[in-house]
């Protein structure tokens, strides 16, 4: 699969020479914490750097932003009256060309999508922090704000040229888009670091329980909502792992090996019964005889199906029919998720499968779809959705067969 192409730095350089655009960078950069000895430890590190403005509490700090040239602002999470994301939030809205880098000492996964989603967070940096880390991701947000202002400098100006720019418009904009999915991407990547690291400690107290019941006269159905409850741990524990490869290296590591699709579409079902819309829907599979194998990642494809199915249990409503299919169509084998929900908005259905895109709203980070787009890709593969015409969505994913 091809990565976005970024324009170059000569070409950039090239149309700002000839449109005579001027530096875009200030170096200006606020630091917002509520304890003035946080406040003068940054700024001793930064100040040989930088023009440094300080503040002790949010609100203070959009009162300096409204007035002095910045680049970036360097947040504590945890402040009385308004959080670090919050204040990131109303900066955007007021002041979009400044990122935003946010400190914490938690892991938290609310403050983690409002960050994404809300506050465009350009980094989100755990302590305790080192002044080389500080240093570095600082100039690098400041290297973005500076070429995303001047991509935006340009675009305005070329606007207003001939037919024969129209070219260089469109790179220009899909230049910033691509900017920004890929910081946001590789924000995300750290962040699962550091979450991978607490499930990691949850995984092993669920197995000292597991093992504890296996040794005593637990209940079937209680031995059997552990196992089922591991087994989503499990997933998702893969799915940070393969979010955290993917923004760190651009490329999915496949672990090939035969794969029987009926295997999938039970492992998917058995799976997805730890959701609890799953005991409100009508949920069925079915599965085609004589399935050709396929040579695919057995777990990356189970993590696809496994999104999909979530998706159509918590696009519906209780009652609903969700069906899970599996079938060969020629030298492929296709996979189909389906239900009787309202659908996907016409406006979403050719962008779905592109980052940060959810039909969620706030409430997801809209990578779930763009992941499996990637794991399909990546077994060179293809994943779509249309709506039914008896009402629905229905997703497909296509994998060619073994051989």
């Amino acid at each position: 699969m091809d990565r976005p192409r970024l324009l170059q730095d000569a070409e950039i350089a090239s149309l700002v020479e000839r449109m005579g655009v001027e530096p875009q960078r200030t170096r200006g950069v606020l630091i917002v914490d509520d304890e003035r000895l946080n406040l003068t430890v940054l700024r001793d590190v930064l100040e040989d750097h930088y023009t440094v403005h300080t503040a002790e509490s949010g609100e203070e700090a959009l009162r300096l932003a409204d007035r002095v040239p910045l680049d970036v602002v360097v947040t504590d999470q945890r402040m009385p009256g308004m959080s670090g994301v919050e204040l990131l939030t109303e900066l955007r809205r007021r002041r979009p060309d400044v990122a935003g880098i946010v400190l914490t000492a938690y892991t938290d996964s609310q403050a983690l999508e409002a960050a994404i989603n809300q506050a465009a967070v350009f980094r989100f940096i755990r302590k305790p922090w080192e002044a080389a880390e500080i240093l570095h991701e600082i100039d690098l947000a400041g290297r973005q704000v500076a070429q995303r202002r001047t991509v935006e400098r340009l675009v305005t100006l070329l606007a207003d040229r001939s037919e024969a720019l129209d070219e260089s418009l469109r790179r220009l904009k899909s230049q910033q888009e691509a900017i920004l999915n890929l910081e946001r991407l590789g924000t995300i990547g750290r962040l699962s670091a550091g979450l991978m690291h607490d499930l990691k400690n949850v995984i092993v107290a669920l197995r000292a329980a597991e093992w504890e019941m296996a040794r005593t006269t637990t209940s079937g159905p209680l031995k059997e909502i552990m196992t089922l409850g591991m087994a989503g741990v499990d997933n998702l524990l893969r799915t940070l792992q393969t979010l955290q490869a993917y923004s760190r290296t651009g490329t999915l590591e496949l672990q090939l090996a035969p794969v029987d699709p009926a295997t999938v579409v039970q492992d998917t079902m058995a799976l997805s019964r730890m959701d609890l819309a799953f005991r409100t829907r009508r949920v069925t599979s079915q599965v085609a005889a004589d399935l050709p194998p396929l040579q695919a990642d057995r777990q990356k494809l189970i993590q696809v199906m496994v999104n999909l199915m979530r998706n159509a249990l918590h696009a519906t409503e209780n009652g609903a029919q969700v069906t899970m299919s599996v079938q060969a169509r020629g030298l492929e084998v296709e996979f189909v998720v389906e239900d009787d929900g309202p659908g996907v908005p016409p406006e979403l259905q050719e962008r779905i499968f592109e980052p940060f895109v959810s039909s969620k709203g706030d409430q997801g980070l809209g990578l779930g779809l763009y992941m499996a787009r990637l794991i399909v890709e990546s077994h060179h593969g293809h994943i779509g959705v249309r709506n039914r015409p008896e009402g629905g969505a229905r997703f497909e994913v296509v994998i060619p067969a073994a051989g």
